[in-house]
């Protein structure tokens, strides 16, 4: 359709699932598309450049132009490569999307530094490491679109995947701050956070939810919506890295089920207000025992 002509996408864990999604359709939108994957497993654990190689020559034969990259997200000097190999390439960049990820389900006392720092660095560290290096290059053309990956675990308890929760929620937080940061720069900066995909990562969360809890098959789907297909996102994102998104930023979306979901920061839910402030001794006569 060339929505997305003339522009050169970076896309992040873009081997299988969303990412591999993302990658080919904004292909077929016109763009030349870096396929960033290292190839690992969802745990985080080994690595391939099969499924960024294998992308790059679906997008090939669909007649666009790809450049295939293995570099891990979280290394700071491996993404500052690939970022100048595109510029090598391709002499601009237009669109990146932050999507590589990883997902270790396991209670807090299992949880070891390792898995805590794999997380956290997969999610949190390779999307400041890919903003970082590539928002000097949008600043200097007066435009481009950055697009980050939250999820609903950043602002709905998720239990034993506090690591996982804990990097959305970074994410959350650095999207709305970045956008405010380079307001009025033509750089717009939005997050998408997808509902229960048929992914590696969301066919894992729904199994969790099955074995560690009594919900019916019925309520489970009321809690979590219909499971969608990778593809879900697509549309989007192409909107949002078009010319007609440009008036956008700084929001949060959720896409889930038919809907798109505009999702609001954190705001005060109530406020217990006294003249002077409280004391210590007012808190135990006065404030409520519970905010249920």
């Amino acid at each position: 359709m060339g929505r997305l002509a003339d522009k050169v996408a970076i896309v992040t864990g873009a081997g299988r699932g969303i990412g591999r999604a993302y990658a080919l359709a904004f292909a077929r939108e016109g763009a030349r598309v870096v396929v960033n994957d290292v190839g690992t497993s969802l745990q985080g654990r080994g690595r391939s450049e099969d499924p960024a190689t294998g992308v790059a020559r679906e997008i090939e034969a669909l007649g666009g132009k790809a450049l295939a990259s293995d570099a891990d997200v979280a290394d700071f000097e491996k993404v500052a490569r690939t970022v100048a190999e595109t510029l090598d390439a391709f002499g601009q960049i237009d669109v990146l999307v932050t999507n590589a990820g990883i997902s270790r389900r396991m209670p807090i006392t299992e949880l070891t530094e390792e898995g805590w720092d794999t997380t956290i660095g997969a999610h949190l560290k390779g999307t400041y490491n890919f903003v970082h290096h590539v928002t000097p290059h949008m600043l200097s053309q007066g435009s481009g679109t950055i697009l980050t990956i939250t999820s609903g675990a950043a602002w709905v308890p998720n239990p034993r995947s506090l690591a996982y929760s804990a990097a959305k929620g970074g994410i959350f937080s650095l999207t709305i701050g970045l956008a405010a940061e380079l307001a009025g720069s033509g750089v717009t900066v939005n997050a998408l956070s997808p509902g229960l995909t048929s992914t590696r990562l969301g066919d894992g969360a729904l199994e969790e939810i099955r074995s560690s809890t009594t919900l019916t098959e019925k309520e489970i789907a009321d809690l979590v919506g219909p499971i969608q297909p990778a593809e879900a996102m697509a549309p989007l994102a192409i909107f949002l890295a078009s010319e007609a998104g440009r008036e956008i930023t700084g929001r949060i979306f959720e896409v889930a089920g038919s809907g798109i979901h505009v999702i609001r920061p954190a705001s005060r839910e109530r406020s217990f207000v006294r003249e002077g402030g409280w004391s210590t001794d007012d808190l135990f006569d006065s404030f409520p025992r519970s905010l249920d």
